[in-house]
């Protein structure tokens, strides 16, 4: 079996640059950006939950959270996985593709394509014996 950590160390690398460039570009707009130095789960709940909390009564948001609490609770029946490790997930994952999309204007069909692409690159690393 190759030995792909050449690879992924460049891929590394190169995620690690992109998200740097991203934080600069949305920190330039006054934006507040998570690194990966900066990034903790615990921060990115509680700067989520600030922005819910200041957007409180807003038609649309609440429309957001109603269909995010229904998909929780379709995604927690289908998969086999600890509800506080779906959350950590779907942040992680929810954050890099709003910041995709934002940047490249990709539509719905898109981000969803993305997300699965990276699931199944995962996927494939698991079956190859590299991640567990």
């Amino acid at each position: 079996m190759p030995d792909n950590t050449t690879a992924r160390e460049g891929d590394e690398q190169q995620a690690a640059e992109f998200r740097a460039a991203v934080a600069r570009a949305l920190a330039a707009e006054g934006r507040r950006a998570f690194t990966s130095e900066t990034y903790t789960r615990e921060g990115m709940f509680a700067a989520l939950r600030e922005i819910r909390r200041s957007q409180d009564g807003d038609p649309h948001v609440e429309f957001i959270g109603q269909v995010a609490r229904l998909l929780a609770v379709d995604i927690a029946g289908v998969v086999d996985v600890a509800p506080k490790d779906i959350a950590s997930v779907l942040m992680a994952a929810g954050g890099a593709v709003g910041v995709l999309a934002e940047l490249h204007g990709l539509r719905g069909t898109t981000v969803s394509g993305v997300l699965q692409y990276a699931a199944d690159e995962l996927d494939l690393q698991a079956k190859a014996g590299e991640q567990s």
